[in-house]
């Protein structure tokens, strides 16, 4: 890896910028990868390391994963970091399963080191650990598009998705102006085109609405996206709106899971029932089979309004990440077992 690193590295101690971060989840655990070159580029590595417990905060936490000693975990990183000449940050945020906080460290180092290459090296535009552009496209025969309408007793919807059409194409009527705003402020910022026309029993309340707005927009984005061949998959993204600062950590995964930091003090938003902000994530990151983490990364104050248009525009950031297409995978699916589906 030091070898590998090297042509960056007079760059790095000549001023340019050598420090990569990102966060991959497993499930309910999720782990934060910070990398760094030393600047003088002399430095014999550094190593700051927050795994333990291997388990639920304030459990011992497992000593074995399998035949695996968790204990090696710490000097084996150690190893690294000094035989890499890096400095090293591995954190974890959230977890209980040992075995996911042990993985999701992995493939966190794995997309940050992916993410530092591209940046000292400048071999590559990074799409994978920042919130850069993206400009990939598939190849036009692969045009990654859906749609879905459906109707019952309580709502009627029509939702399109086009992963590579123009954000500025988008469309949201669902008689909510507030889930409005937080759906075009997400596509906005995944910059695809979404189109919402919707209608439901809001002479009730909002719940069947969002709900049902929410699943289909999940269920056609998990359409497009099909065996999701060439995609990053997964993705690290921050917004801020105002004095809220929202981060959304995502991978494309079939396995749906959604662990959400939001809370809200008020009823509701604008006309939306703050407690459909969560189901409205939750059904999106369920139907569009997708592992996702919501945290706040301020001080928990701000207006609320601001929080839910943050998250928003995260959640549409880390998609934009998840969905690109790297040239370098040609086609192939970003997983070790070759297959999302099984």
């Amino acid at each position: 890896l030091a070898q590998t690193l090297a042509p960056g590295v007079a760059a790095v101690a000549a001023g340019a910028a050598g420090t990569s971060e990102f966060a991959a989840p497993l499930d309910e655990a999720y782990s934060t990868c910070v990398l760094a070159v030393p600047a003088s580029g002399v430095s014999s590595g550094s190593l700051r390391f927050e795994l333990a417990p291997y388990g639920p905060e304030g459990s011992n936490g497992r000593a074995r994963i399998g035949t695996y000693k968790t204990a090696l975990t710490e000097p084996f990183w150690s190893a690294l970091a000094t035989h890499a000449n890096l400095d090293v940050t591995l954190l974890k945020r959230r977890g209980d399963n040992a075995h996911h906080i042990v993985e999701a460290t992995f493939k966190a180092f794995a997309r940050c080191t992916r993410a530092l290459m591209d940046q000292i090296e400048a071999d590559v535009k990074s799409t994978i650990a920042t919130d850069a552009d993206v400009t990939d496209a598939p190849n036009a025969a692969e045009h990654r598009a859906s749609r879905k309408a459906r109707a019952t007793k309580e709502t009627t919807i029509d939702v399109a998705v086009d992963l590579d059409g123009a954000a500025s194409a988008t469309t949201v009527a669902t008689g909510i102006r507030t889930l409005d705003a937080l759906l075009l402020a997400m596509a906005e910022e995944a910059s695809f085109q979404l189109n919402v026309d919707a209608s439901g029993d809001l002479w009730i309340d909002d719940h069947h609405t969002t709900e049902d707005v929410a699943i289909t927009v999940g269920q056609v984005l998990n359409e497009a996206l099909g065996s999701k061949a060439g995609c990053n998959r997964m993705g690290r993204a921050t917004a801020r709106v105002g004095d809220a600062r929202v981060e959304v950590i995502a991978d494309l995964s079939n396995r749906p899971y959604l662990c959400n930091g939001l809370v809200f003090r008020e009823e509701t938003i604008g006309d939306l029932s703050t407690e459909m902000v969560d189901h409205l994530f939750m059904s999106v990151a369920t139907n569009a089979q997708m592992t996702a983490h919501i945290v706040r990364a301020d001080d928990g104050g701000g207006d609320e309004a601001d929080v839910a248009e943050a998250a928003a525009r995260a959640f549409g950031k880390c998609l934009k990440q998840c969905v690109a297409v790297d040239p370098r995978r040609a086609g192939a699916v970003a997983s070790s077992k070759g297959t999302l589906s099984v």
